[in-house]
């Protein structure tokens, strides 16, 4: 796992520095804050779904980080097409990562990227694995958006927060049925 845990972490920073490249912020664009960010790991286990039936092993949702890379063992990831507003399968090449854009990354671009929303379903032919590999900032370090990215014809769109603020938004939204904590961002 740490080996695995060392590469993905290597992926996700290539990664953060072509997409800040493309976003015309310059690969080192709040590097000292992504170098020491953190990583979370979470594996999931879905069971094998009995023949006929059609069940979510992980409901609909977005995920808090800049960058979620995740490797699974077999088909049930869905992500949702905001165009047509229907859930699309994702196809599985054998070994391939997935790279998901986080709650953050739309949050740091402005809306210019979008976050992912996506779910898992259980596979009727076996039991499913993943491992999500989430980066992000530090625990108490605040994401906001470039304001290179910010002029009069695109205002800025979200206010700053944390990991510790999403954790403090969970804790407050677990039993009540409101808005996305990326919607609770919206300015």
């Amino acid at each position: 796992m740490g080996k695995i845990s060392a590469e993905v972490r290597r992926v996700a920073l290539q990664l953060m520095e072509a997409i800040l490249e493309g976003l015309g912020l310059g690969k080192d664009y709040q590097h000292e804050e992504f170098e020491r960010g953190l990583q979370l790991l979470q594996v999931n286990c879905y069971p094998k779904e009995p023949e006929g039936e059609s069940a979510i092993g992980l409901a609909p949702h977005s995920d808090h980080g800049f960058l979620t890379i995740l490797l699974v063992s077999c088909p049930g990831l869905e992500v949702l097409d905001r165009s047509s507003d229907t859930w699309r399968v994702v196809q599985q090449p054998r070994h391939a990562l997935h790279v998901h854009v986080g709650d953050y990354m739309e949050v740091l671009s402005n809306g210019r990227v979008k976050t992912v929303v996506h779910r898992a379903v259980l596979n009727p032919g076996e039991a499913r694995i993943s491992m999500a590999s989430i980066h992000s900032f530090a625990m108490h370090e605040k994401v906001s958006v470039a304001k290179k990215l910010v002029d009069e014809q695109d205002p800025e769109k979200y206010k700053e927060s944390s990991f510790s603020d999403f954790l403090d938004y969970l804790m407050s939204n677990a039993d009540k049925k409101r808005m996305s904590f990326l919607e609770s961002l919206r300015i």
